[in-house]
């Protein structure tokens, strides 16, 4: 008997400890993704027919719309949704009221509308997903049917009352449930960023010139680029959506901003290192190992401040002595080149020492306010400056929509109204993102939808309580989340949203979600086509397209840089030279956003790593060419030798003949006869200002005098180095494969 007791509490023992130490599996990001948006859909959904709104549909269509938004779940954008209501309210009650009876008034009032939201949508980064919505929630708007200004207000007020619904439905959800914060990410991008460029300046200092060296230290300038974009994105993909981000967004900015200049300041100085080679710099600066210890540390102490938190901390002051009787024995050329190396290393030290101060500032929850540095104001050329793909974009978006009211308006396809919102949302979406493949959705569009059709006429017929409802809907809302990528969760998103309208009164009308079947189809066709029409969007060719405005716009600027000081310029062309600058600077990030599209399978001949590898190297390019473009412009004294001019103006030559040979043909192979010239130039140029050593020596330059023109011949040779590597990458590609006719 006790034998059988003490087993009876033994096994229940186990039992307990096995129920205790039993854990529920982890569930991915994604699945936690489709949980809560599935959760938000039924809900809506439910709480629309329970309070008997007129078109309960409108709840849960704002829902599957801000789904598909992956940035959409917070706080912060739930409250930038709601704000979107205002505009769209505005602007439909606007067109109402002014083109009710006008049909081409309203047509170009709409256009207009929609062009104006789309470009704030795609220039206003901060509040892009605010007029994204305040674009398609108009248009839902404008479908409305009345009689009577009474029930033009009631349609207004049901539709927006549903999408606020929806809206606070999904943002309560989406941040109490599983609430997702980027501010790991933050911290993690920002570490590896410090310690990369950490290990740059350790590099720079230890460089020996063997090429392992030199491949190591060019790969650390790939990562530094990547980074730094990489904090950009991570700290803009959702803004300040917690506490903890909003709190610190403006020592986020700062910390990229410093970080940024950072990496030129490393840049010049590399430029103005190369020209020591013949220099002991350890003699030269006898504390130049206790300089590069101690930013190193600091670096090394702002990646475990933004680890471990923030703390108490002194920045040591550093001053770099000179042996002024060692500088005075060298060449004219190497004390230009050391003047110029101080004042970066100034620079670094500066930079270093505000890094870790923002680090520090950044987990200090009782800083709350920052010095806001004032901007430099943008000249009125840069402010006129036009995007040329922006301005595609609008074009795109405007004409299509007009098209699709014509089409609407004299045909009447199946699907009626739902013409003049489903395929304007659609093309929104696609003017804010043009890599996405519409053709993609037409064969996937016919099976999804007919799916969501038959659950419709065969299942919620069936259906006899809110439990039976709610547990179908959530189903099938999961289902396009969790198992569904890219264009094809759009079509599921679309269609889930679409296919199954609900109302308390519930008539099953097999004809009219056919319509609503065609209407999708054919927005997805006509999307596709119509793209065509204005430029392919086909990635390989828009890579191709871009790849030459560049040449193009890095050949012109080479042509007039030094023709005229930029205050001697006229007004035409000063908008230009300001126009092909913003090209340089904006092209390698557009760039990559279409290379990410490509079907590598049709150009095996290029794996993503070698055109990932050209566009970090024409980002370092475009870095060298702003830092030239300043060179340029700083005052020149008479330190300028017309054999010095002769020389400088020979290199801006050849870098002019090698853009102009590039645009036009970009197959060309150039990096071996370009490295030659690097070398035959730096040769001239030394020979050059050492010959006039004595006249220099009487002149009695100033620091600033001997900086400037160190700091531009450096320039020159950033340029070239720069330009060098990017030709070896680009003569990596196959670019005759992308010439050629894809069926994709």
């Amino acid at each position: 008997m006790i034998k059988s007791t003490l087993s009876h509490f033994t096994s229940i023992d186990y039992w307990t400890s096995f129920l205790m130490n039993l854990k529920a599996p982890t569930l991915s990001r994604k699945a936690k993704e489709a949980i809560k948006v599935g959760l938000a859909f039924a809900i809506a959904y439910l709480i629309a027919l329970k309070v008997g709104w007129l078109s309960p549909f409108w709840a849960v269509l704002t829902v599957g719309q801000v789904a598909l938004f992956p940035n959409a779940q917070s706080l912060h954008n739930g409250a930038l949704r709601i704000l979107a209501l205002v505009p769209a309210i505005l602007a439909a009650t606007l067109i109402f009221m002014v083109a009710a009876q006008d049909r081409w008034l309203f047509a170009f009032l709409s256009v207009l509308w929609m062009m104006l939201a789309t470009y704030l949508m795609i220039k206003d980064q901060k509040r892009s997903y605010m007029w994204n919505v305040a674009g398609f929630v108009t248009f839902i708007f404008l479908t409305t049917t009345f009689t009577t200004s009474g029930d033009l207000f009631n349609q207004m007020a049901a539709r927006a009352l549903d999408t606020t619904m929806g809206i606070v439905v999904y943002t309560l959800i989406s941040v109490f449930i599983w609430p997702d914060s980027n501010i790991g990410t933050l911290k993690k991008t920002a570490i590896s960023l410090t310690a990369v460029q950490s290990k740059i300046f350790a590099l720079m200092a230890t460089q020996n010139h063997s090429a392992e060296d030199k491949n190591a230290f060019r790969l650390a300038i790939k990562q530094e680029i990547a980074l730094a974009n990489g904090l950009k994105q991570a700290f803009f993909a959702k803004g300040a959506e917690t506490y903890q981000v909003q709190e610190a967004a403006e020592f986020w900015k700062e910390y990229h901003s410093l970080s940024t200049q950072l990496g030129q300041s490393f840049s010049r100085l590399n430029n103005s290192t190369e020209g020591l080679e013949n220099i002991d710099i350890y003699r030269l600066m006898p504390e130049l190992d206790r300089y590069r210890e101690v930013i190193i540390q600091r670096f090394e102490l702002a990646e475990d401040i933004l680890k471990n938190g923030d703390r108490e901390f002194e920045i040591e002051a550093i001053s770099l002595s000179v042996d002024e009787m060692y500088l005075a024995s060298l060449s004219p050329f190497d004390q230009l080149a050391y003047v110029s190396s101080r004042k970066e290393l100034e620079a670094v030290e500066e930079l270093s020492g505000k890094i870790l101060r923002c680090a520090n500032n950044i987990m200090d929850e009782s800083v709350h306010q920052k010095e806001v540095a004032k901007k430099a104001p943008l000249s009125i050329y840069a402010h006129l400056t036009p995007d040329i793909d922006i301005v595609k974009r609008l074009l795109f978006i405007g004409s299509f929509v007009f098209l699709i009211f014509c089409f609407w308006i004299f045909v009447d396809p199946p699907g009626h109204m739902m013409w003049f919102y489903i395929p304007p949302t659609v093309a929104m979406m696609v003017a804010g993102v043009p890599q996405m493949k519409t053709n993609q959705m037409i064969l996937p569009t016919f099976f999804i939808l007919s799916f969501f059709i038959i659950v419709y006429v065969l299942i919620l017929p069936r259906l006899s309580g809110a439990v039976e409802l709610f547990t179908v809907l959530f189903i099938c809302m999961f289902l396009v989340m969790y198992y569904l990528e890219g264009v094809l969760k759009v079509v599921g998103v679309i269609g889930v949203s679409t296919k199954l309208m609900l109302l308390n009164e519930q008539v099953y009308s097999f004809s009219s979600v056919s319509n609503m079947l065609l209407c999708s189809l054919g927005t997805y066709i006509s999307i596709y086509m119509y793209s065509y029409l204005l430029d392919s969007p086909r990635p390989q060719r828009a890579v191709l397209k871009i790849i030459r405005r560049y040449h193009r716009s890095a050949q012109f600027l080479t042509s007039v840089t030094v023709s005229k000081q930029m205050d001697q310029q006229s007004i035409w062309m000063k908008f230009k030279i300001t126009f092909h600058r913003y090209e340089l600077k904006t092209l390698p990030f557009k760039m990559r956003s279409w290379t990410v599209a490509i079907n590598h399978k049709h150009f095996p001949k290029n794996t993503p790593d070698e055109i990932e590898d050209m566009l970090i190297s024409l980002n370092a390019l475009s870095n060298n060419f702003d830092e030239w473009f300043k060179s340029n412009s700083l005052p020149q004294t008479a330190l300028m030798l017309d054999d010095t001019k002769k020389e400088l103006e020979a290199w801006r030559n050849g870098i002019e003949s090698v853009f102009q040979s590039y645009a036009n043909n970009i197959n060309r192979a150039l990096s071996d006869s370009m490295q030659e010239a690097l070398s035959k130039h730096v040769k001239n140029l030394e020979e050059i200002v050492n010959r006039h050593a004595q006249w220099i020596k009487e002149a009695n330059f100033t620091e600033e005098e001997k900086e400037n023109m160190y700091r531009l011949i450096g320039s020159y040779q950033g340029l070239s180095h720069a330009l060098i590597a990017y030709g070896q990458e680009a003569e990596k590609i196959d670019w005759k494969h992308w010439e050629e006719e894809v069926f994709a």
